[in-house]
């Protein structure tokens, strides 16, 4: 991930040091759950998705919930692995998106 192309980390700090338990797909919606480093769990709910690229993210563990630059008004937002090395991946291109305790 280069610096140059980061907006900003976005999400709960309790992201870092967690992992993402499970990616649900529905129509132009996707919704990750996450176990932050404390043990509470979030949902981060992406609406207008164009575009979802994954692998095997599903107990990947968490460095950050990022930004980055993306074409207009679509927003980039990439999970960044804590390990370099692995290639466990996600990021999500979506018109928006909140996140809540679940």
């Amino acid at each position: 991930m280069s610096n140059a192309s980061l907006v900003a980390y976005v999400g709960e700090p309790d992201f870092h040091d967690g992992s993402i338990l499970a990616l649900e797909r529905q129509g132009s919606a996707v919704r990750v759950r996450v176990r932050g480093a404390s043990g509470k769990v979030f949902v981060v709910a992406f609406s207008g998705v164009l575009a979802v690229r994954d692998k095997s993210p599903e107990g990947m563990r968490l460095y950050a919930l990022t930004e980055l630059h993306g074409e207009p008004p679509v927003r980039r937002f990439v999970f960044a692995n804590w390990d370099d090395e692995s290639k466990e991946c996600l990021e999500v291109d979506a018109a928006d998106f909140s996140v809540f305790e679940e």
